[in-house]
């Protein structure tokens, strides 16, 4: 999976830049998908960038919560 839609107006590193409006949006629409098809993996593999680590406790979080 690629990280959501990332926060390009942030004088942040590339590393270090998170995701914007449309990307939280965009993590909420796939959780809620994601629900539908699979179980809550037990590994995952995550990239320790900041857009990467927010999209995997965006999607997760929500998957949980529903």
């Amino acid at each position: 999976m690629r990280h959501a839609k990332s926060d390009w107006n942030s004088y942040e590193s590339d590393f270090n830049r998170g995701l914007n409006n449309r990307g939280y949006k965009n993590c909420q629409i796939i959780s809620h998908e994601l629900k539908k098809l699979i179980n809550i993996p037990g590994k995952f593999l995550v990239s320790p960038a900041k857009r990467a680590q927010l999209t995997f406790e965006e999607i997760f979080f929500f998957m949980v919560q529903r």
